[in-house]
Protein backbone atom coordinates (compact mmCIF):
# COMPACT_ATOMS: atom_id res chain seq x y z
CA UNK A 1 0.00 0.00 0.00
CA UNK A 2 1.37 3.41 -0.96
CA UNK A 3 0.54 6.29 1.34
CA UNK A 4 1.76 9.61 -0.03
CA UNK A 5 1.87 12.26 2.63
CA UNK A 6 0.59 15.69 1.55
CA UNK A 7 2.22 19.06 2.11
CA UNK A 8 4.70 21.37 0.45
CA UNK A 9 8.06 20.19 -0.90
CA UNK A 10 11.05 20.99 1.29
CA UNK A 11 14.74 20.80 0.46
CA UNK A 12 16.65 18.14 2.36
CA UNK A 13 20.13 18.29 0.86
CA UNK A 14 22.08 18.89 -2.32
CA UNK A 15 21.82 15.96 -4.75
CA UNK A 16 25.45 14.81 -4.29
CA UNK A 17 24.66 14.08 -0.61
CA UNK A 18 22.91 10.86 -1.69
CA UNK A 19 24.97 8.46 -3.78
CA UNK A 20 23.32 5.95 -6.12
CA UNK A 21 22.49 2.65 -4.39
CA UNK A 22 22.51 4.24 -0.91
CA UNK A 23 20.09 5.23 1.85
CA UNK A 24 20.48 8.46 3.84
CA UNK A 25 18.44 9.53 6.90
CA UNK A 26 16.90 12.96 7.40
CA UNK A 27 14.98 14.48 10.31
CA UNK A 28 11.93 16.62 9.67
CA UNK A 29 12.05 18.22 13.10
CA UNK A 30 8.88 20.27 12.77
CA UNK A 31 6.97 17.08 11.92
CA UNK A 32 8.86 14.96 14.50
CA UNK A 33 9.56 12.55 11.69
CA UNK A 34 12.66 10.66 10.59
CA UNK A 35 12.73 9.55 6.95
CA UNK A 36 15.19 7.78 4.66
CA UNK A 37 15.87 8.74 1.08
CA UNK A 38 17.15 5.97 -1.18
CA UNK A 39 18.62 6.42 -4.65
CA UNK A 40 18.07 3.20 -6.60
CA UNK A 41 18.57 2.71 -10.33
CA UNK A 42 18.58 6.47 -10.92
CA UNK A 43 15.29 7.04 -9.02
CA UNK A 44 14.68 8.58 -5.62
CA UNK A 45 12.45 7.01 -2.98
CA UNK A 46 11.55 8.37 0.47
CA UNK A 47 10.09 6.33 3.31
CA UNK A 48 9.94 6.14 7.08
CA UNK A 49 13.42 5.49 8.49
CA UNK A 50 12.33 3.51 11.54
CA UNK A 51 11.33 -0.13 11.13
CA UNK A 52 8.00 -1.52 12.26
CA UNK A 53 9.56 -4.73 13.63
CA UNK A 54 8.51 -4.38 17.24
CA UNK A 55 8.67 -2.22 20.33
CA UNK A 56 12.25 -1.10 19.59
CA UNK A 57 12.49 0.56 16.19
CA UNK A 58 15.82 0.60 14.40
CA UNK A 59 16.91 3.00 11.63
CA UNK A 60 16.61 1.45 8.20
CA UNK A 61 19.21 3.90 6.90
CA UNK A 62 21.76 1.75 8.77
CA UNK A 63 20.49 -1.43 7.14
CA UNK A 64 21.46 -3.21 3.94
CA UNK A 65 20.07 -1.86 0.67
CA UNK A 66 19.85 -4.57 -1.96
CA UNK A 67 18.10 -3.64 -5.17
CA UNK A 68 14.77 -2.15 -4.16
CA UNK A 69 14.68 -3.59 -0.66
CA UNK A 70 16.23 -2.41 2.58
CA UNK A 71 16.84 -4.77 5.50
CA UNK A 72 16.47 -3.82 9.15
CA UNK A 73 19.87 -4.27 10.79
CA UNK A 74 18.30 -5.26 14.13
CA UNK A 75 15.47 -7.61 13.24
CA UNK A 76 16.11 -8.77 9.65
CA UNK A 77 12.82 -7.56 8.21
CA UNK A 78 13.00 -6.37 4.61
CA UNK A 79 10.95 -3.53 3.13
CA UNK A 80 10.29 -2.49 -0.48
CA UNK A 81 11.63 1.08 -0.80
CA UNK A 82 9.22 1.83 -3.67
CA UNK A 83 6.03 1.03 -1.73
CA UNK A 84 7.02 0.67 1.94
CA UNK A 85 5.55 -2.86 1.94
CA UNK A 86 6.99 -5.60 4.14
CA UNK A 87 8.80 -8.15 1.94
CA UNK A 88 9.94 -10.42 4.80
CA UNK A 89 9.05 -10.26 8.52
CA UNK A 90 9.02 -10.26 11.46
CA UNK A 91 7.62 -6.76 10.71
CA UNK A 92 3.92 -6.76 9.88
CA UNK A 93 3.29 -3.04 9.28
CA UNK A 94 4.17 -1.22 6.07
CA UNK A 95 6.17 2.01 6.10
CA UNK A 96 4.79 5.33 4.90
CA UNK A 97 6.32 6.57 1.67
CA UNK A 98 6.75 10.19 0.61
CA UNK A 99 6.90 11.98 -2.71
CA UNK A 100 10.50 12.95 -3.47
CA UNK A 101 12.15 14.78 -6.35
CA UNK A 102 15.42 16.24 -7.52
CA UNK A 103 15.05 19.88 -8.53
CA UNK A 104 17.79 22.35 -9.40
CA UNK A 105 20.47 20.16 -7.81
CA UNK A 106 18.58 19.60 -4.55
CA UNK A 107 16.72 16.64 -3.10
CA UNK A 108 13.22 17.67 -2.03
CA UNK A 109 10.53 15.74 -0.21
CA UNK A 110 6.86 16.45 0.28
CA UNK A 111 5.85 15.98 3.87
Amino acid sequence: MIELIAGAFRTLAPSPAIANESVVPFNLNDKKLRISVAWVDGRLYALDDLCTCGPYSCPLSGGLLSGRTVMCQCHGSRFDVTTGAVVDGPATGALSVYEVQELDGDIQVRG
